[in-house]
């Protein structure tokens, strides 16, 4: 018999057909994984589990679009980074991790999304130097509870630091067996994981990057992540490139700053999305983030991510908040500096909602599924605390405010995950690391894991990958590193 979970008394947070979220005072029933009830005063059923909500706002989860789940070791290194040093520091270090270490990461990044409210996640997976390292982050996954959708990656691997090379061969001799045999054994988690592919590697040929998606097809995988930069002076663009390959129908385009018109109707055209991730955007000099710039009619086809759990806070309201204050403060400027004030504010609140719930849902396909609440979808269902410091009177006033605009992780006090609670009362529940069914096992005799004992083992991670990372010349490799990843010398300059 379905487990039935009441939320009682609170206020939830109900999207129209035109994404304007409504709150209003609803009790939330949920039956096994499903929304079965939303109305006034719901009478429970005998053995029906209550969850008082009085002065608290019942919400979907938040889903983030862009994200590299298993980076947190790494944490504290990269508050000063730019790209091109965080290539060097972040991106390639994925080369200093063992599975064990990608798997104790992992979890403690899912279960930090839980923690703030994120209950779907699309994983930009770039950490495949072995068959195992993507079985033990798929594990990890698994046994988190978060929904998720891996990307897994076909990514550039370093084969030394000093000398700085690369494997010659871009895609593993194992790296598409391994596919195919992960494709096989998914949806996980009784459904949560789904698999998808991250791929950046747009200046392979035509023929090879066409052969090697008919594959990807032949094996029921159809979501594809990708990064979106500008490419070189004179080459096509990746998304005319993803075209041409018959790839770019439904695609996230993590980033995309600085697209060209042309680029901006081949997204429209062919319904693929843009996922923003503004923090980091701003910080490592990557341009304007996409969903709010006024130059380009993006919002539509735009959703939000965190990027690197690594570098900044891994909460979807803090993006929310980044993106519409950027983009404010870059269309006050245009009136300020003619001497003028707008007549209107740039954006709304509203609007920087629907990116971080509805508009994530719809860009990885499942807006009949999950991002609002309504009867029939999936329980992804977070609580707010309406009466903490930072929300009280804001969330009594408008809850939808109150979210985008002051709330963080420590106001989110309970995250259901297909209707399954995974934070209680401000607090997460234990871990279960469960079999995965992927003949891999982070070889732990702890089956259940406080968050205190989680915590040990991440801190043992980043102790044994700063051992590792120690030896290496970071700035001695830098230059060559910016080599592989087609940087001019003359691109960096101090001042313009």
């Amino acid at each position: 018999m379905d487990t039935s979970i009441l939320l009682k008394g609170g206020v939830a947070v109900i999207h129209d057909e035109k994404d304007q979220a409504i709150p209003s005072r609803l009790d939330v029933l949920v039956r096994g994984n499903k929304i079965y009830q939303i109305s006034e005063d719901i009478d429970p059923s005998p053995g029906t589990q209550i969850i008082d909500c009085k002065n608290k706002i019942i919400a979907p989860g938040f889903i983030d679009t862009h994200r590299h789940m298993y980076t947190i070791g790494l944490r504290g290194r990269h508050g000063d980074n730019l790209l091109e040093d965080y290539m060097v520091e972040g991106i390639l270090q994925a080369s200093s991790f063992d599975p064990s270490e990608i798997f104790w990461g992992q979890l403690a990044g899912c279960v930090e999304a839980i923690n703030a409210g994120t209950t779907t996640v699309v994983d930009h997976s770039h950490l495949n130097y072995s068959p195992d390292h993507p079985k033990a982050a798929l594990s990890a996954t698994v046994s988190s509870g978060l929904r998720s959708i891996y990307g897994y990656c076909f990514n550039i691997r370093v084969a030394s630091w000093a000398p700085f090379a690369t494997y010659p061969e871009f895609i593993a001799p194992w790296a598409l067996e391994t596919l195919r045999d992960l494709s096989e054994k998914v949806p996980l988690g009784n459904g949560r994981v789904s698999l998808g592919v991250a791929f950046d590697a747009w200046f392979l040929p035509k023929e090879s990057i066409s052969t090697l998606f008919d594959d990807i097809r032949q094996m029921g995988i159809k979501y594809l992540t990708t990064h979106n930069s500008p490419g070189r002076p004179g080459v096509p663009s990746s998304i005319s490139k993803m075209k041409d390959c018959g790839v770019l129908d439904s695609a996230i385009l993590s980033h995309a700053n600085m697209l060209s018109e042309a680029d901006v109707g081949l997204i429209k055209q062919h319904n693929a999305h843009v996922s923003s991730t503004p923090s980091i955007e701003l910080q490592m000099g990557m341009g304007v983030p996409a969903c709010f710039d006024h130059d380009r009619d993006l919002q539509g086809s735009s959703s939000l991510g965190i990027d690197c759990h690594n570098a900044t806070l891994a909460s979807v309201p803090a993006e929310m908040r980044a993106a519409l204050q950027t983009s404010r403060g870059l269309y006050n400027e245009k009136f300020l500096k003619h001497g003028k004030k707008p007549a209107r504010v740039y954006k709304t609140v509203q609007e920087a909602y629907a990116l971080g719930t509805i508009a994530g849902a719809r860009a990885i396909g499942m807006e009949n599924q999950v991002g609002s609440l309504a009867v029939g979808k999936l329980a992804d269902i977070i609580v707010l605390d309406g009466l903490s410091p930072n929300m009280i009177c804001g969330a009594q006033q408008d809850p939808v405010t109150a979210i985008v605009m002051h709330s963080t992780p420590a106001d989110v006090v309970m995250t259901m995950i297909d209707g399954i609670v995974r934070k209680q009362s401000g607090r997460l529940e234990p871990i279960h690391t469960i079999d995965s069914g992927l003949d891999w096992s982070p070889g732990t005799s702890n089956s259940t894991l406080k968050w205190s004992e989680l915590a040990e083992k991440v801190l043992e991670t980043r102790s044994t990958l700063q051992t590792k990372i120690d030896r290496i010349d970071l700035a001695a490799a830098k230059p060559a590193v910016l080599k592989a990843f087609g940087y001019s010398p003359d691109r960096i300059v101090e001042s313009i």
